[in-house]
């Protein structure tokens, strides 16, 4: 959702917010870079889609689909089969969002999310998923370190 949120330049609260717009400028100006897998692509595809038809929002996702989604330095798709959950994990993460968790066992990157329930329950399982999560503005504040 921080790519559907930067587009709209909005929150969770559907509020006026530009930190994830901010994040993503930055993930495009230095080292960072988006990893997803095969389904967290196919819902990113989705989400541009919907957002490429809404006139107010064309731009910005064309902006980010060439900047970000068509750079592969940028967008990375990880093509290997996310595992399981591990059984100490699947009950704390919420049924919506286990497809995002999995993703990460992948590569094990930094989770960004401004899903509260999300994060906690990621970060609560950091011993067994062996993974953490930040909030947007976090993020933002990570990448202007490095």
């Amino acid at each position: 959702m921080v790519i559907y949120f930067a587009i709209k330049e909005q929150n969770a609260k559907c509020e006026h917010d530009e930190t994830c717009a901010n994040l993503i400028q930055l993930i495009g100006q230095n080292c960072h870079r988006v990893v997803v897998d095969k389904t967290m692509s196919k819902k990113y595809d989705s989400h541009l889609a919907e957002l490429l038809g809404k006139p107010e929002y064309q731009t910005q996702t064309v902006l980010f689909l060439t900047d970000i989604v068509y750079n592969s330095a940028k967008f990375v798709i990880e093509t290997t089969e996310p595992p399981d959950l591990p059984a100490a994990a699947v009950d704390g993460i919420p049924k919506e969002d286990r497809y995002v968790v999995r993703a990460g066992l992948i590569s094990h990157p930094i989770i960004v999310t401004d899903e509260e329930d999300l994060r906690d329950s990621i970060n609560e399982r950091h011993d067994v998923l062996d993974l953490k999560a930040i909030t947007p503005a976090e993020a933002v504040e990570l990448a202007k370190e490095t």
